[in-house]
């Protein structure tokens, strides 16, 4: 694993992400900037304005040696995640675009596409500094293990042991302790590590598994909104997503695509979706056995949904949310 890299201001929800709901989208990319808004009332989806000039979103959404693991005394060197991040998010802007392209011009071939989003959007829940103690007990079952290939063991060893000179300051802003970030870094390595070079890293196979599973009955929503309603934006959460789903029988998340569209992931079992009538044992049974595909739906300035995306995102944030526009759909700015 590559794991030296000098960036000490690292983003949890990534620039490309940001830039698609950027205030000022065709400014100098060290120029554009985007709308921060404050929470103030969850209950009753109020918000406030954090400043009228937006935030610069190379600073946005960043701490400092957050997912740094060894800090080298009197050097500008540190070893840290933010390669392997990196991975993911030179291709979200890319995807994000094709996606759209397709699901405008009717066309279905998108699956590499969905994958590839969902992959970079549960990356941010997995590394968001406000969701460790439930990242913890999320992937918490794989704590005890460590790997066996020495350089891997090496690179562990110093997840666990290396110099991190900011810990103190970080735990006391995002109100955890220090054991809860050392186990925070190294679930991290652990779900990104790759046993061989060629092969899937644990996030990776946890994520086929899901879209893969027998029974799974995998859907995706895609929301756009323009024309007469080009004005309304889907918020970003410093959360990185939101869940819109009340009920536990479904897993479910939804996440922003840019300042215009979000998506959501919905992963169903074919025993639990409420059909008209009770189809025979054998039509299940030879639907578990058929190789899955995903079911991609569009639709068009429903403003309904975007009203309740955005208050989902209100409510389940840690404390801010973003945009491209002061105002926001089914909320009230102060």
């Amino acid at each position: 694993m590559h794991n030296s890299n000098d960036t000490a201001n690292q983003h949890y929800v990534s620039q490309v992400e940001q830039r698609l709901n950027a205030m000022n989208p065709d400014a100098n990319l060290r120029n554009q900037r985007i709308y921060s808004f404050k929470l103030v009332d969850r209950e009753d989806y109020v918000v406030s304005l954090a400043t009228p000039q937006g935030r610069l979103v190379s600073k946005n959404l960043a701490f400092r040696d957050l997912f740094s693991f060894d800090v080298i005394r009197g050097d500008k060197s540190r070893f840290n995640f933010e390669s392997l991040f990196q991975q993911y998010e030179v291709g979200m802007r890319d995807n994000t675009i094709s996606l759209l392209k397709a699901v405008e011009l009717g066309r279905g071939d998108v699956k590499k596409e969905v994958l590839a989003i969902f992959v970079a959007k549960l990356m941010n829940f997995l590394r968001n500094p406000y969701s460790i103690p439930k990242v913890l007990n999320t992937i918490g079952g794989i704590l005890p293990f460590q790997p066996t290939d020495p350089e891997l063991l090496a690179n562990y060893n110093a997840v666990l042991t290396g110099r991190k000179p900011h810990q103190a300051h970080l735990c006391a802003q995002l109100g955890i302790t220090p054991d809860q970030y050392r186990m925070w870094l190294t679930g991290l390595f652990l779900m990104f590590m790759r046993p061989l070079p060629t092969e899937p890293n644990l996030m990776e196979s946890t994520i086929k598994q899901v879209f893969e599973r027998p029974s799974g009955f995998p859907m995706v929503c895609v929301y756009r909104y323009s024309g007469e309603h080009a004005d309304k934006r889907c918020l970003l959460s410093d959360r990185g997503f939101a869940n819109p789903l009340a009920q536990e029988s479904h897993l479910a998340f939804s996440f922003n695509l840019c300042s215009d569209a979000f998506i959501i992931y919905f992963f169903a079992s074919i025993e639990n979706i409420q059909l008209p009538y009770e189809p025979p044992r054998d039509v299940i049974e030879l639907y578990k056995a058929q190789p899955k595909n995903v079911r991609v739906l569009s639709f068009t300035n429903d403003l309904d949904a975007l009203a309740r995306y955005n208050r989902n995102v209100i409510y389940q944030c840690h404390h801010a949310m973003y945009s491209s526009s002061k105002l926001i759909y089914g909320a009230r700015v102060q």
